[in-house]
């Protein structure tokens, strides 16, 4: 971590809370310590230590966006905090160069008795802006937020959703050097989360810095340069959100696993010889993938494709253990990682036949590929006992990233914006001819 040209530098950061078990406690920590050091007794804690975070360090550079990802409770909002200089860190050090805007727990850094407006001025004085300048900012926060004439009204009578909308509009049109953003967006509609994401991209194009929390995968795979995953209050793994984020969705099928066996999350290393190029794979062994194959239209493999031409992709999985009610799934994503369609047997409702342990199976899905021309990766997964459309009680295999196929553009089909062709019907009517 040398670079001069940093805007967050975090350095083997450490965060210890006290936990007491009884309010009691506290008192019994201020007072008996000294006391028993007086009378020279053996010294006695009366908390029980928890390490919010251990050993963290990041550099993100001026310019930069950072993805950070982590199950629930793995030192995410702490760490934040301890970057705005809310908390301080028992160990390690935080630089920062330029000035914070943060959106953290919703209404931090609010009054609840003030009105939006009055909020909008105590915030903008607090960063440091004239009166005038936060005048001259007021219009263009009233009018992002759109919550007409809630804007003169207590804060404590807004929604959660309109707390949301103040405390983006404000946080962005201060124009920070640093932007961070703790999972706030996730209690705003459509509509506005859609305003937002324009206006971070905007941010962006004018070399802001951000720091973003998302248990969304496809947006820290868009938005960001770069991604740190936290599990434990330990920096699991920083670098390309695509490898990052796929080893975040090996943890969660970790966590939602319910099988008696113990899920492995490895990078390049559980996958055959033949399936190293793999990014991550998640497994408790009671799966294995044997082989996988992109097939044309003669059923001969293929590492490119047409547009609009049929395209089966075909793997076969051993199953180690009897499945009562087996499931296997398919997805296709983008050169940067976004999800761009997956299914599975199960959510296709086809029929779930146990298979004994022991077996191969090879799985076959068809379709036109009416995707445009670009790369495409494929990910499989094979699991068990589905309760939901896409969640399982046993996750035996997923695996990211198996096989890459480049997609160039068919010369008979129609242009099309986005990146899908859904194959329109069009038709033209004249109702009344106009004379003249």
């Amino acid at each position: 971590m040398s670079s001069d040209g940093f805007a967050i530098r975090v350095e083997d950061v450490c965060k210890r809370f006290e936990l007491y078990a009884h309010p009691r406690d506290q008192l019994k920590q201020f007072v008996l310590p000294r006391l028993r050091r007086l009378l020279g007794l053996a010294k006695r804690e009366y908390f029980r230590e928890f390490w919010a975070l251990r050993d963290v360090s990041l550099e993100v550079l001026k310019g930069e966006c950072c993805g950070i990802v982590g199950l629930n409770g793995s030192g995410k909002s702490t760490l934040l905090q301890i970057i705005t200089g809310t908390l301080t860190p028992t160990v390690g050090r935080v630089s920062t160069q330029g000035r914070i805007a943060a959106l953290l727990e919703l209404g931090s850094g609010f009054n609840p008795e003030f009105t939006g407006r009055e909020n909008v001025h105590m915030n903008g004085a607090l960063l440091g802006f004239s009166r005038e300048q936060i005048i001259e900012r007021l219009d263009d926060i009233q009018s992002f937020a759109d919550i007409g004439s809630h804007f003169d009204q207590p804060l404590m009578t807004y929604s959660s959703g309109m707390q949301m909308r103040v405390a983006f509009a404000v946080a962005t049109s201060f124009e920070p050097d640093i932007l961070i953003i703790d999972e706030a967006l996730a209690v705003g509609d459509a509509y506005f989360q859609q305003k937002c994401f324009h206006r971070i991209e905007k941010y962006k194009e004018g070399g802001g810095t951000m720091l973003f929390v998302s248990h969304d995968a496809n947006t820290v795979k868009h938005l960001c340069d770069k991604a740190l995953l936290i599990s434990n209050g330990q920096a699991i793994s920083y670098g390309s959100p695509r490898d990052v984020i796929d080893l975040y969705q090996g943890l969660v099928a970790q966590k939602t696993d319910l099988s008696e066996r113990e899920v492995v999350v490895a990078q390049n290393k559980s996958a055959p010889a033949s399936w190293q190029k793999s990014t991550t794979v998640t497994t408790n062994e009671q799966a294995e993938l044997i082989d996988f194959k992109l097939l044309g239209a003669n059923d001969l493999p293929v590492s490119y494709l047409e547009s609009e031409t049929p395209l089966t992709v075909q793997y076969t999985v051993k199953l180690c253990k009897d499945f009562d009610r087996p499931a296997f799934g398919l997805i296709v994503r983008d050169r940067i990682g976004r999800s761009i369609f997956e299914t599975s047997t199960y959510a296709m409702r086809v029929a779930e036949t146990p298979i004994a342990g022991g077996s191969q199976v090879i799985v076959r899905f068809l379709f036109n590929f009416n995707l445009r021309a670009g790369q495409y990766s494929f990910s499989i997964g094979v699991a068990n006992r589905g309760f939901d459309r896409s969640e399982f009680e046993e996750y035996s295999l997923l695996m990211h990233d198996v096989e890459q196929l480049q997609v160039i553009e068919s010369a008979t089909a129609s242009f099309y914006g986005g990146i899908f062709n859904m194959n329109p019907v069009v038709s033209i009517d004249i109702l009344e001819e106009s004379h003249v």
